[in-house]
């Protein structure tokens, strides 16, 4: 599933570190988001975009529809 999470959290000046701890999960399943080599849950992607301050939407524009 395509998704722009290093876009936004390069944006926000967050490292991968910080965001995993942010949401609790580790650094490297952050780097299998941003690679689209893991999928987060529902739960997570709203943690996510929570620690991002956008919109799940934002985060992946296949959930519009």
């Amino acid at each position: 599933m395509e998704n722009k999470i290093r876009k936004f959290r390069e944006k926000s000046k967050l490292s991968q570190h910080k965001l995993a701890l942010c949401i609790g999960v580790t650094q490297g399943t952050i780097g299998l988001y941003e690679r689209g080599l893991r999928e987060p849950s529902l739960k997570t992607i709203k943690k996510l975009a929570q620690a991002l301050k956008c919109k799940p939407t934002d985060l992946f524009p296949v959930l519009k529809g």
